[in-house]
Protein backbone atom coordinates (compact mmCIF):
# COMPACT_ATOMS: atom_id res chain seq x y z
CA UNK A 1 0.00 0.00 0.00
CA UNK A 2 1.09 3.70 -0.74
CA UNK A 3 1.63 6.09 2.11
CA UNK A 4 1.90 9.76 2.05
CA UNK A 5 4.66 10.48 5.21
CA UNK A 6 3.04 7.46 7.48
CA UNK A 7 -0.33 7.89 6.57
CA UNK A 8 -2.27 5.71 4.22
CA UNK A 9 -4.23 7.12 1.46
CA UNK A 10 -7.14 7.95 2.77
CA UNK A 11 -5.82 9.50 5.60
CA UNK A 12 -3.89 11.69 3.34
CA UNK A 13 -6.95 12.94 1.46
CA UNK A 14 -9.00 13.33 4.94
CA UNK A 15 -5.81 15.47 6.21
CA UNK A 16 -5.86 17.49 2.78
CA UNK A 17 -9.69 18.81 3.69
CA UNK A 18 -7.88 19.99 6.92
CA UNK A 19 -5.06 21.63 5.81
CA UNK A 20 -6.72 23.61 3.09
CA UNK A 21 -9.79 24.26 5.64
CA UNK A 22 -7.52 25.42 9.13
CA UNK A 23 -10.62 25.36 11.21
CA UNK A 24 -12.45 22.23 13.09
CA UNK A 25 -15.42 20.05 11.98
CA UNK A 26 -18.27 17.94 13.19
CA UNK A 27 -18.25 14.33 12.58
CA UNK A 28 -21.12 15.12 10.36
CA UNK A 29 -19.57 17.74 8.22
CA UNK A 30 -16.82 15.68 7.81
CA UNK A 31 -19.44 12.77 6.52
CA UNK A 32 -21.14 15.20 4.59
CA UNK A 33 -18.54 17.31 2.82
CA UNK A 34 -16.65 13.84 1.25
CA UNK A 35 -20.62 12.75 0.56
CA UNK A 36 -21.43 15.56 -1.97
CA UNK A 37 -18.37 16.98 -2.96
CA UNK A 38 -16.15 13.89 -2.86
CA UNK A 39 -18.41 10.93 -3.62
CA UNK A 40 -17.09 8.91 -0.64
CA UNK A 41 -19.80 7.06 1.13
CA UNK A 42 -18.24 6.09 3.63
CA UNK A 43 -20.13 4.21 6.96
CA UNK A 44 -19.97 5.66 10.02
CA UNK A 45 -17.62 3.23 11.48
CA UNK A 46 -15.17 3.61 8.73
CA UNK A 47 -14.71 7.50 8.90
CA UNK A 48 -14.63 6.82 12.71
CA UNK A 49 -11.30 4.67 12.46
CA UNK A 50 -9.41 6.65 10.04
CA UNK A 51 -10.18 9.71 12.37
CA UNK A 52 -8.96 7.76 15.17
CA UNK A 53 -6.01 6.27 13.18
CA UNK A 54 -5.11 10.67 12.68
CA UNK A 55 -5.37 11.21 16.35
CA UNK A 56 -3.35 8.18 17.22
CA UNK A 57 -0.57 9.63 14.68
CA UNK A 58 -0.65 13.32 16.20
CA UNK A 59 -1.83 14.74 12.78
CA UNK A 60 -5.56 15.35 14.06
CA UNK A 61 -6.66 16.94 17.73
CA UNK A 62 -10.48 15.14 18.89
CA UNK A 63 -12.13 18.19 21.13
CA UNK A 64 -15.21 17.58 22.99
CA UNK A 65 -17.40 20.11 22.41
CA UNK A 66 -20.91 18.82 24.40
CA UNK A 67 -22.88 15.93 25.22
CA UNK A 68 -22.25 13.54 22.42
CA UNK A 69 -20.16 16.10 20.12
CA UNK A 70 -16.62 16.11 18.91
CA UNK A 71 -14.85 18.17 16.66
CA UNK A 72 -11.27 17.37 14.81
CA UNK A 73 -9.05 19.88 13.70
CA UNK A 74 -5.65 19.79 12.28
CA UNK A 75 -2.70 18.96 14.92
CA UNK A 76 -0.17 21.05 12.82
CA UNK A 77 -0.12 22.66 9.17
CA UNK A 78 0.91 20.54 6.47
CA UNK A 79 4.50 21.61 6.34
CA UNK A 80 5.11 21.05 9.86
CA UNK A 81 3.36 17.41 9.83
CA UNK A 82 5.98 16.47 6.89
CA UNK A 83 9.13 18.10 8.58
CA UNK A 84 8.08 16.02 12.09
CA UNK A 85 7.40 12.30 10.08
CA UNK A 86 10.58 13.12 8.16
CA UNK A 87 12.74 13.95 11.63
CA UNK A 88 11.13 10.55 13.42
CA UNK A 89 11.82 8.72 10.17
CA UNK A 90 15.26 9.83 9.74
CA UNK A 91 15.97 9.12 13.45
CA UNK A 92 13.91 6.01 13.53
CA UNK A 93 15.76 4.83 10.26
CA UNK A 94 18.92 6.31 10.06
CA UNK A 95 19.81 7.31 13.79
CA UNK A 96 18.96 10.92 12.37
CA UNK A 97 22.15 10.53 10.32
CA UNK A 98 21.82 12.86 6.84
CA UNK A 99 25.12 11.17 6.00
CA UNK A 100 23.48 7.52 6.58
CA UNK A 101 20.35 8.61 4.03
CA UNK A 102 22.20 9.81 1.40
CA UNK A 103 24.67 6.86 1.30
CA UNK A 104 21.35 5.35 1.51
CA UNK A 105 19.94 6.57 -1.72
CA UNK A 106 22.93 6.88 -3.77
CA UNK A 107 24.59 3.47 -2.68
CA UNK A 108 22.87 1.22 -5.57
CA UNK A 109 25.36 3.46 -7.75
CA UNK A 110 23.21 5.68 -9.15
CA UNK A 111 24.63 9.07 -9.28
CA UNK A 112 23.36 12.13 -7.92
CA UNK A 113 22.31 14.59 -10.92
CA UNK A 114 23.85 17.98 -10.94
CA UNK A 115 20.63 19.60 -9.62
CA UNK A 116 20.51 17.27 -6.47
CA UNK A 117 24.06 18.07 -5.69
CA UNK A 118 23.76 22.02 -6.20
CA UNK A 119 20.60 21.49 -3.39
CA UNK A 120 22.04 19.41 -1.40
CA UNK A 121 25.43 22.05 -1.06
CA UNK A 122 23.43 25.24 -1.28
CA UNK A 123 21.90 23.40 1.78
CA UNK A 124 25.34 22.30 3.30
CA UNK A 125 26.62 25.94 2.61
CA UNK A 126 23.59 27.57 4.24
CA UNK A 127 23.86 25.20 7.67
CA UNK A 128 27.36 25.91 7.88
CA UNK A 129 27.25 30.15 7.84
Amino acid sequence: MIEYYGLSPIEYQLMEFFWQNDRSFTFNEIMAYFSEKEGKIWKKQTLHTHLTHLIRKQALTGIMCGKGCKKYERSSTKEEYIQQWTSDFLAKTFDGSVGAFVRAVTNDGRKLSQKDYEELKALLDEQSS
